[in-house]
Protein backbone atom coordinates (compact mmCIF):
# COMPACT_ATOMS: atom_id res chain seq x y z
CA UNK A 1 0.00 0.00 0.00
CA UNK A 2 1.19 3.49 -0.75
CA UNK A 3 2.10 6.23 1.29
CA UNK A 4 -0.86 7.99 3.23
CA UNK A 5 0.28 11.53 2.27
CA UNK A 6 1.70 10.65 -1.00
CA UNK A 7 -0.44 12.73 -3.40
CA UNK A 8 0.03 16.14 -1.04
CA UNK A 9 4.02 15.19 -0.28
CA UNK A 10 4.01 15.92 -4.77
CA UNK A 11 1.39 18.83 -5.10
CA UNK A 12 1.99 21.46 -2.88
CA UNK A 13 -0.03 24.59 -3.87
CA UNK A 14 1.65 26.98 -6.11
CA UNK A 15 0.19 30.21 -3.90
CA UNK A 16 2.01 29.52 -0.66
CA UNK A 17 5.23 31.53 -0.03
CA UNK A 18 8.05 29.40 0.00
CA UNK A 19 10.68 31.49 2.22
CA UNK A 20 8.38 33.24 4.56
CA UNK A 21 8.67 32.60 7.90
CA UNK A 22 5.33 31.77 9.22
CA UNK A 23 2.91 33.59 11.67
CA UNK A 24 -0.06 32.13 12.95
CA UNK A 25 -3.76 33.56 13.42
CA UNK A 26 -6.33 32.41 15.45
CA UNK A 27 -8.87 34.55 13.33
CA UNK A 28 -10.87 31.47 12.40
CA UNK A 29 -10.31 29.62 15.64
CA UNK A 30 -13.21 27.07 16.51
CA UNK A 31 -14.76 28.61 19.83
CA UNK A 32 -17.67 26.46 19.39
CA UNK A 33 -16.48 22.92 20.10
CA UNK A 34 -14.50 22.44 23.35
CA UNK A 35 -13.27 19.15 22.43
CA UNK A 36 -9.99 20.21 20.19
CA UNK A 37 -9.58 23.27 22.38
CA UNK A 38 -6.23 23.99 24.04
CA UNK A 39 -7.49 25.35 27.27
CA UNK A 40 -8.34 21.23 27.83
CA UNK A 41 -4.97 20.46 28.33
CA UNK A 42 -2.51 20.34 31.16
CA UNK A 43 -0.83 23.29 31.97
CA UNK A 44 2.93 21.61 31.19
CA UNK A 45 1.35 20.23 27.70
CA UNK A 46 -0.21 24.13 26.71
CA UNK A 47 3.67 25.37 28.00
CA UNK A 48 5.49 22.67 25.66
CA UNK A 49 2.96 23.26 23.01
CA UNK A 50 3.16 26.57 22.63
CA UNK A 51 7.09 26.69 23.03
CA UNK A 52 6.78 24.15 19.69
CA UNK A 53 4.59 26.91 17.95
CA UNK A 54 7.60 29.36 18.77
CA UNK A 55 9.70 27.25 17.47
CA UNK A 56 8.03 26.14 14.11
CA UNK A 57 7.54 30.30 13.91
CA UNK A 58 11.38 30.36 12.68
CA UNK A 59 10.36 27.96 9.99
CA UNK A 60 9.41 28.61 6.18
CA UNK A 61 6.39 26.90 4.44
CA UNK A 62 10.03 25.52 2.29
CA UNK A 63 11.38 24.50 5.55
CA UNK A 64 8.21 22.29 6.53
CA UNK A 65 7.46 20.66 3.42
CA UNK A 66 11.38 19.64 3.27
CA UNK A 67 11.22 17.98 6.46
CA UNK A 68 7.36 17.05 5.95
CA UNK A 69 8.20 13.59 7.52
CA UNK A 70 9.79 14.72 10.72
CA UNK A 71 6.72 17.74 11.27
CA UNK A 72 4.19 15.58 10.00
CA UNK A 73 3.02 18.80 7.75
CA UNK A 74 0.12 17.71 5.17
CA UNK A 75 -2.15 19.09 3.77
CA UNK A 76 -5.79 17.66 4.99
CA UNK A 77 -7.35 15.58 2.87
CA UNK A 78 -10.97 15.89 4.68
CA UNK A 79 -12.58 11.65 3.70
CA UNK A 80 -9.81 10.74 5.72
CA UNK A 81 -10.68 12.29 8.57
CA UNK A 82 -13.67 12.52 11.04
CA UNK A 83 -14.52 15.83 9.66
CA UNK A 84 -15.99 15.48 6.40
CA UNK A 85 -17.57 18.58 5.42
CA UNK A 86 -14.17 20.28 6.68
CA UNK A 87 -13.73 23.31 8.90
CA UNK A 88 -16.94 25.10 10.78
CA UNK A 89 -15.89 28.37 9.24
CA UNK A 90 -16.22 27.96 5.88
CA UNK A 91 -14.35 30.99 5.09
CA UNK A 92 -11.93 28.78 4.91
CA UNK A 93 -12.91 26.72 2.29
CA UNK A 94 -10.69 28.84 -0.34
CA UNK A 95 -7.55 28.52 1.75
CA UNK A 96 -5.34 25.16 1.78
CA UNK A 97 -5.91 23.31 4.56
CA UNK A 98 -3.27 21.33 6.39
CA UNK A 99 -2.18 19.81 9.88
CA UNK A 100 1.00 19.27 11.34
CA UNK A 101 2.35 17.72 14.91
CA UNK A 102 3.04 19.26 18.22
CA UNK A 103 6.48 17.03 18.88
CA UNK A 104 7.20 15.90 21.57
CA UNK A 105 3.32 16.01 23.29
CA UNK A 106 1.08 13.22 24.07
CA UNK A 107 3.74 10.89 22.61
CA UNK A 108 4.10 12.64 19.16
CA UNK A 109 0.18 12.65 18.91
CA UNK A 110 -0.78 15.96 19.40
CA UNK A 111 -1.64 17.84 16.03
CA UNK A 112 -2.75 21.23 14.97
CA UNK A 113 -5.20 21.80 12.07
CA UNK A 114 -5.37 25.15 10.47
CA UNK A 115 -5.60 27.37 7.13
CA UNK A 116 -2.60 28.30 5.13
CA UNK A 117 -2.48 31.68 3.28
CA UNK A 118 0.37 34.19 2.48
CA UNK A 119 2.60 32.81 5.30
CA UNK A 120 0.00 32.88 7.59
CA UNK A 121 -0.96 29.55 9.37
CA UNK A 122 -4.91 29.82 10.96
CA UNK A 123 -5.23 27.57 13.75
CA UNK A 124 -8.11 25.91 14.00
CA UNK A 125 -8.12 22.99 16.13
CA UNK A 126 -5.47 21.56 18.40
CA UNK A 127 -6.05 17.52 18.49
CA UNK A 128 -4.31 16.17 21.64
CA UNK A 129 -5.26 12.68 20.27
CA UNK A 130 -4.90 12.59 17.19
CA UNK A 131 -8.51 11.95 16.44
CA UNK A 132 -9.46 14.17 13.58
CA UNK A 133 -7.56 12.38 11.03
CA UNK A 134 -7.00 8.64 13.16
CA UNK A 135 -4.10 6.53 11.82
CA UNK A 136 -4.51 3.50 10.34
CA UNK A 137 -2.24 0.62 12.20
CA UNK A 138 0.35 -1.32 10.23
CA UNK A 139 0.85 -4.39 10.97
CA UNK A 140 -1.94 -5.52 13.09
Amino acid sequence: MGDKHKKSAQTLPATLPANEKLKFSFEYYDKISDKYCLSSWQQREIRNALLRLQDICTKSYNDLARDRKVYHFYEVVWEKTIKKTGFPDKRLEKLSAFHFALLGINNQKARVFGAYSTGTFYIVWFDFNHEIWPVELKHT
